[in-house]
């Protein structure tokens, strides 16, 4: 990162928001003496769960409210108050604030709705909220959310309902952010039924003020806090902050996965370039997260499976898949999924195999996967010794177990949780949703054991997968490159100044160029000139055969107008396709601004991919890479990270197109020189970092790569400048 975007971070970073957690005293205004009420919900809930600290109910209705003094305004409270809780009507809701600032509250969480989600009216209250936390240095967490809960304080700043549990296995396991109040209490109530305990939650509401990646940052640098999951609709501008969160849990090892909805939204706005067109912003979302080994959740039953298996401290060290299954058709069901989600259904070691042989049926399958058969109704010890000797095989990193709780053997449940014991490898048990009481306590005897059950086959593969995927990305360094200002940077600014005629928009493919040269990406070899003599005289230095291009920042597709001519083979075609060029360009083209003529080298075929890089509003710039050519458009075959990449970030990117193959060597290719190709992805990265604040869109398409070892070059490229 640049010097200022550290300082940024710094500052974001160095945000207090201790008193939503851990504040001395808390007063309730608009306390109801209705505990079923959301304004009467809180104080209910502190007194149960044993809150130590000073609680002050505010209400001018009532003089006492729940065995304790009841004050007509904030303003009436004697003592200081670290943090306030808002539930009065949005009507009122804004003086309370303004009294609050004034009584000099170091935190205020709003439950009232009816602000920016209800219309104009309300966003503008909304905003005049966030003018008063600016102004004041008083921090305000919502409106419209559920507030927030601390277990190791009994702090119950909110109104969502819940009980103290004493039977989970796992309690206070998960830190839990949510945008959504409503879907972020059901997921409250499924990760319970999984004995998993919550240490915070957290809903942030319309975020007028402290933002989830606030709440993000804040939490995981929490020494208690090592499992963070999270509800986002989007972020509100501050993704930097969001991403540094993420890498810091990453480097201590701490998992953070996200629900992230929005795949199908249109994205950010086409620009004038082919990147531009390709990086919305869920696609940035997305190459971010995987950027910060955050596995993105599709649905609730994918994030609670990954939970579940966290939870356990079984964590797979790599994708090698053991199936052990009751019946034939359960295992084939398992193992068709199993490559949509990259576990390999490996071949048990011929050992594995012949022990097991020892004690099958006959017509039992000992392979993989492994079939118990009907026998497991006249045997029902057989399971036990198929699981030991399957997890217990050196090729198997995590087993499956596709087993049917219904089956009336009450015993059944001890003996899993016994063979689970004394393995040590994650295993997961695949079984249905089912009303059978046998079964409903088998469950909960498995999970309360510490044995995952997950009940949808594909939800369990996901979170197999994406956990041992992040097992292997906390394995490197997190280092990330950080720049200040150098001679490339320089050169390119007072380039811009002294050639760019207009203060923002595209600039030719020449001058762009000039720019990628600069910062060491390979370009081809060309001259700019203005008549038909200049190009000939400009292509006898190049060399034979030479392309000509038209130059103009108002021509974006040259082919269209008639301003590209490649193969030209000697003097005399040079002079006369330069001619007829100019006069096409100027017929379809009368008010465009003509820069010149570029002559430029024909290149020897290669492959033609793309690298570019698209400013993102909410996490700055983002580089991008795909094939290139007509492909980017057909195919739209592409992969992005957000700017500054390590190496590692580039090479995932290469590796993750589906068109790899094509770079790798395929059916009796040569393989493509991705070492050249990841070096010019890195170098785009620097670029996109020293001159984020004078450059918004830069599109190298085609670059062509050519065999291992032979480089890579420029081709074609488009940078588009910010408004200066």
């Amino acid at each position: 990162m640049n010097n200022r975007q550290l300082q940024e971070l710094k500052a974001a970073g160095e945000t207090d928001l201790e008193s939503f957690f851990y504040p001395d005293s808390i007063a309730v205004i608009g306390a109801s003496q209705n505990a079923l009420k959301p304004n009467g919900i809180p104080l209910y809930l502190l007194s149960m769960f044993g809150y130590k600290g000073d609680v002050y109910p505010v209400n001018p209705k009532y003089d006492r409210v729940g065995g304790l003094k009841c004050y007509p305004t904030i303003l009436d409270i004697e003592n200081p108050v670290d943090l306030a809780i808002i539930g009065v009507a949005a009507a009122q809701a804004m003086d309370v604030i303004k009294e609050c600032a004034e009584k000099k509250v170091k935190s205020v969480i709003v439950f009232t709705s009816g602000f920016a989600e209800s219309g104009e009216e309300g966003r503008l209250e909304q905003l005049e909220m966030k003018k008063i936390a600016e102004e004041s240095g008083m921090r305000i967490l919502g409106p419209n959310c559920l507030g927030v809960l601390n277990y190791y304080n009994g702090n119950m700043a909110s109104f969502f309902y819940n009980q103290e549990r004493k039977d989970l296995l796992h309690p206070k396991k998960l830190s839990f952010i949510t945008q959504s109040g409503g879907l972020g209490g059901i997921i409250y109530q499924m990760v319970m039924q999984l004995s998993i305990g919550f240490n915070y939650f957290v809903s942030t509401g319309n975020e007028a003020d402290v933002s989830f990646s606030e709440i993000l940052d804040y939490l995981v640098k929490l020494d208690e806090v090592t499992l963070v999951a999270g509800y986002l609709e989007g972020l509100q501008g501050d993704g930097r902050l969001f991403m540094e969160a993420c890498r810091h849990a990453l480097e201590k090892k701490k998992l953070v996965t996200m629900l992230k909805v929005g795949r199908t939204e249109s994205g950010a706005a086409a620009a004038a370039s082919h990147t531009g067109a390709l990086v919305g912003s869920d696609q940035v979302y997305d190459g971010m997260f995987k950027q910060f080994g955050v596995p993105r959740a599709d649905d609730v039953e994918q994030m609670n499976a990954l939970i579940a298996l966290y939870s356990t401290g079984r964590l797979p060290q790599g994708k090698k898949m053991a199936i052990i299954t009751i019946s034939g058709g359960g295992g084939v069901v398992v193992a068709d999924k199993c490559p949509e989600y990259g576990l390999e259904v490996v071949s048990l070691t011929d050992i594995t195999q012949k022990k097991l042989r020892e004690f099958f049926p006959a017509y039992g399958a000992v392979g993989n996967p492994v079939d118990l058969t009907s026998q497991l109704f006249v045997d029902t010890e057989l399971f036990q010794q198929a699981l030991r000797l399957v997890m217990q095989d050196t090729e198997v990193d995590v087993g499956g177990f596709f087993y049917n709780l219904e089956m009336p053997d009450p015993e059944a449940g001890k003996k899993i949780i016994e063979v689970y014991r004394e393995i040590e490898k994650p295993l997961i048990v695949f079984s249905w949703p089912t009303g059978q009481d046998y079964a409903v306590e088998a469950k909960k005897s498995l999970v309360q054991a510490g044995v995952p059950v997950i009940e949808h086959i594909p939800s369990g593969l996901w979170a197999i997968s994406s956990l041992a995927e992040w097992v292997e990305k906390t394995k490197e360094p997190q280092v990330y490159p950080s720049f200040s200002p150098g001679e490339e940077q320089k050169k390119v600014l007072q380039q811009i100044k002294e050639n760019f005629s207009v203060k923002s928009g595209a600039m030719t493919e020449w001058r762009s160029k000039r720019i990628l040269d600069i910062y060491g990406v390979p370009v081809t070899k060309e001259i700019m000139v203005q008549t038909a003599e200049e190009a000939v005289i400009a292509a006898s230095k190049i060399g034979f055969p030479v392309a000509l291009k038209i130059m103009s920042p108002d021509i974006l597709h040259k082919t269209d107008v008639g301003g590209v001519v490649l193969n030209l083979k000697g003097k005399e075609e040079v002079n006369s396709a330069c001619q007829e060029m100019l006069n096409k360009v100027v017929i379809n083209s009368p008010e465009a601004r003509i820069e010149g003529v570029l002559v430029q080298e024909m290149l020897s075929p290669g492959l033609e991919v793309i690298v570019g890089i698209k400013k993102d509003p909410i996490f700055g710039p983002a580089v991008v890479f795909g094939l290139g050519g007509v492909f980017v458009e057909v195919l739209q075959d592409t992969s992005t990270r957000v700017a500054p990449l390590k190496e590692e970030d580039a090479r995932a990117m290469i590796a993750e197109i589906k068109g790899c193959a094509l770079l790798t060597g395929h059916r009796g290719e040569l393989p493509r020189d991705t070492d050249a190709l990841a070096d010019v992805i890195m170098k785009v990265s620097r670029l996109a970092i020293e001159l984020e604040d004078v450059i918004e869109e830069v599109d190298i398409n085609p670059l062509i790569l050519y065999e291992k070892g032979a480089g890579v070059v420029a081709a074609d490229a488009l940078i588009a400048i910010r408004q200066l």
